[in-house]
């Protein structure tokens, strides 16, 4: 059972599950087509994701439609004593070493994803039935008794703020920029049109939050040089001519984000006027994409991990060992809080604020940052308060 990926001649892509032979596995494909509004890549994890729970109902012998239709309906002890415990196994066959179970993130992620499909797949039984089917009224318990079920099983504390604790200090942030400036003598990288390239792009996600694949989407268009400089991010359709797998994709809100320092200005309009030329003379064939490999096409994901990568290594007392595009993103997402709490902006407009620079369309995705920056002035006032009590009782000691 593996996933592959079909991409129409629109450009459009969509993941299908296949099993053994190749061939279409129905109901899980289904249920990805009526979602296909979203990104590629949450397809692909919803996929993994009932995956995980298929393998299980092969295992069992259990023909799932053939089940939700039949009056036998799933038992508590198949649900919760042994599918919900399926879902807790590392799926991964390629690792020498396996784990005994995921992540609680992971597990609640793969928990909540079962859920929709198994609800999906009792609605869409229910739709084709009459209401005044004997069946209809039995169908709809069934339905909310395995959804119930599977709701008791998440773990309700996972880790928290795992994410925004991936974001850089501001010496790490300091050293970062030292290094991949191109005006330091000691900066990283074989030439001056590399040089620049990646300053300009970790400068793009460090300052402006944008995810990688929003970077790597980027074409020389949406960057705006003049009186009222900007960056454009634009939700456009596939790009069928674009080869790189996979696709960059920018999956949620476009916007656009001023570029106020005159000194990132000029150093921008350098790349796109000089040094993206250079880079773009070793290409295969024409790009608009702002962002080129050493080779002239347009930067893959993978090529930006691997340059993360071995920054780090090359770094290992001045970076973190999970330096990467998305700790770039985290970072400017923390730090813009700060300074939306220091402005004084109170907390539902910091949201709205935060949810616009990052493009989400969800208020509620803001909530770790806020909860984080709360946690740290919890700490500084706990730091402060402990200064003064151990203070006191030292002088009430020399009394």
């Amino acid at each position: 059972m593996k996933i592959e990926t079909i991409t129409h001649p629109s450009g459009d892509q969509l993941p299908l599950l296949v099993d053994e032979d190749g061939l279409p596995i129905t109901l899980p494909n289904e249920f990805v087509i009526a979602r296909r509004h979203l990104s590629l890549n949450t397809l692909i994890r919803n996929l993994r994701d009932i995956a995980a729970f298929w393998r299980w109902l092969i295992r069992e012998d259990i023909d799932l439609l053939s089940k939700i239709k039949s009056a036998k309906q799933f038992t508590e002890a198949q649900i919760i004593g042994s599918a919900v415990e399926a879902l807790r196994r590392d799926q991964s066959a390629k690792r020498k070493v396996v784990k005994i179970g995921v992540s609680p993130l992971t597990f609640n992620q793969r928990l909540a994803t079962v859920r929709q499909f198994l609800e999906w797949c009792f609605d869409v039984e229910i739709a084709s039935m009459d209401n005044a089917d004997s069946r209809y009224t039995h169908l709809r318990q069934n339905k909310k008794t395995v959804s119930t079920w599977l709701g008791n099983c998440f773990i309700s504390s996972p880790p928290i703020n795992e994410e925004v604790r991936k974001g850089l200090t501001v010496n790490e942030i300091t050293f970062l920029l030292k290094i991949l400036n191109p005006n330091n003598p000691e900066v990283t990288g074989r030439d001056s049109a590399v040089r620049f390239r990646n300053y300009i792009s970790t400068i793009v996600m460090l300052c402006y939050g944008l995810r990688p694949g929003e970077l790597l989407n980027l074409r020389i268009e949406d960057i705006e040089i003049g009186a009222i400089s900007a960056i454009h991010v634009r939700r456009r359709r596939q790009n069928n001519a674009d080869t790189r797998k996979p696709r960059p994709r920018i999956k949620r809100n476009g916007r656009i984000l001023s570029i106020d320092d005159a000194e990132f200005a000029r150093a921008i309009d350098d790349y796109i006027m000089v040094w993206r030329d250079v880079l773009a003379r070793g290409a295969k064939s024409e790009s608009d994409y702002l962002i080129l490999s050493d080779e002239g096409d347009a930067l893959s994901q993978s090529s930006m991990t691997q340059f993360y990568q071995l920054l780090r290594k090359k770094n290992p007392d001045f970076l973190p060992k999970n330096l990467s595009a998305k700790t770039l993103r985290h970072t400017f997402s923390s730090q813009m809080e700060k300074s939306l709490r220091t402005a004084g902006v109170p907390e539902d407009r910091r949201r709205q604020a935060l949810a616009y620079l990052r493009g989400d369309s969800s208020l509620t995705s803001q909530d770790v940052y806020i909860a984080q920056d709360i946690e740290d002035q919890a700490n500084l006032a706990l730091r402060k308060y402990h200064k003064n009590m151990f203070s006191g009782k030292r002088n009430d000691t020399a009394g």
